[in-house]
C-alpha cells in the first residue's frame, strides 16, 4: 500500500471510529482530525502541508451543505491528490481541478522559503506541466 492509499485508508478509519465513539457525527471534527493526520504525514513540509490542508478545508469542506457526510469520497480524493502532488506523483493527482492547481501553486510560492529545494523544484515542475503558473 502506497502512502496515498494509506492516507485514504486512515481517513476512512478516522470516520469509522468517530461514528462508533460519538452519538452524533460531526463532519467538521472528523475533517480536522484528518487534516492533523495529513500534516503529521508531511512533517518535512509541515508548513506547506498545513497550508494545503487549510485550502482543502476551505474549498471543499467548509462550503459543504452536507456536513453529516463529510468528508465525502470525492473530497478525500482531492486530499489524496494533494498528497500525491507533495510526493511528486502527478499521475495520481487527477482529482485536482485547474483552479486547484493554480491555488496550490500560489500557496507553494508563498511558502517557498520553508520547502526543501528538491521538493520545491518538483512542485514547480508539476505546476508548469499543469500550466498553473
Amino acid at each position: 500500500m502506497d502512502t496515498v492509499q494509506k492516507l485514504l485508508s486512515d481517513a476512512q478509519r478516522i470516520k469509522k471510529h468517530y461514528r462508533a465513539e460519538h452519538p452524533a457525527y460531526n463532519g467538521t471534527e472528523v475533517c480536522l482530525q484528518i487534516q492533523e493526520l495529513f500534516i503529521k504525514r508531511n512533517a518535512v513540509v509541515r508548513t506547506l502541508a498545513s497550508a494545503f490542508s487549510d485550502y482543502w478545508l476551505s474549498s471543499r469542506i467548509r462550503t459543504s451543505s452536507k456536513m453529516d457526510s463529510e468528508p465525502t469520497e470525492e473530497h478525500l480524493n482531492v486530499l489524496a491528490a494533494i498528497q500525491a502532488l507533495i510526493e511528486n506523483d502527478i499521475s495520481a493527482a487527477d482529482a485536482l481541478s485547474a483552479d486547484d492547481w493554480k491555488e496550490l501553486c500560489a500557496i507553494t510560492n508563498s511558502e517557498a522559503d520553508d520547502i526543501p529545494l528538491e521538493t520545491l523544484n518538483s512542485l514547480m515542475a508539476a505546476f508548469v506541466d499543469k500550466q498553473a503558473m
